[in-house]
């Protein structure tokens, strides 16, 4: 064989292996897909739910067998808050007269559940009291801070130191958001007698349909 020969097939030879590794790299490239890129990442969830309920004074004082009142006072933050729904727990056993009524920031709002004597009754019987109220389409949202219900009650006579609960279930309504855009609420502690009481903790609310 002569030598020209021989480098034509070693030209060959080296030919085939670099076009074999090329198709190899280019395989392996093609395996791995598309890289992940800013786009495809998971976008953090926004929580909308900045309005905090608060029951004042807590705690709050009242003699044996006399009368209370507390205020449901609400920061309603950026939320054009619609309506509240107000699900109120307490002993039955402990407090009686239990009643609810709409605070100066929901003046001739309408009221949606409740304040009628039927459901007082059940509602004093069961240490239950659910009370709803919204503003009309036609009236502007409530925004700000301020008294959106009074709760007046009666301590009956041996009571000894009970709360006033503001459940889970409570709800806030805000003009434009599917959801409840409560984000805490915080009840109160009631002292009978003279005594310095301790404030009941804020409880946090998860998210949940609205009226």
């Amino acid at each position: 064989m002569s030598k020209k020969t021989l480098a034509l097939i070693s030209g060959l030879v080296l030919v085939t292996l670099v076009l074999f590794v090329i198709a190899l790299k280019s395989n392996q490239s093609s395996n791995q897909g598309p890289k992940p890129t800013d786009a495809m990442k998971p976008v953090p969830t926004v929580s909308v739910a900045h309005s905090v309920l608060t029951l004042s004074p807590n705690p709050v004082t009242v003699a044996p067998g006399g009368a209370g009142k507390v205020s449901v006072n609400i920061d309603t933050s950026d939320n054009p808050v619609t309506a509240v729904q107000l699900e109120i727990s307490f002993d039955s056993k402990s407090l009686s007269n239990v009643q609810v009524e709409t605070g100066p920031l929901f003046q001739n709002s309408v009221v949606l559940i409740g304040n009628t004597s039927a459901s007082n009754r059940t509602a004093n019987q069961t240490g239950k009291f659910t009370f709803a109220f919204g503003r009309t389409p036609g009236q502007a949202p409530v925004k700000g801070t301020g008294t959106v219900a009074t709760i007046s009650f009666t301590v009956l006579p041996g009571a000894k130191t009970s709360q006033l609960i503001l459940l889970p279930t409570t709800l806030v309504t805000a003009r434009g958001v599917a959801n409840s855009v409560l984000k805490s609420s915080t009840g109160t502690q009631v002292v009978v007698g003279s005594g310095g009481g301790v404030a009941l903790p804020q409880i946090q609310s998860s998210p949940s349909a609205g009226l």
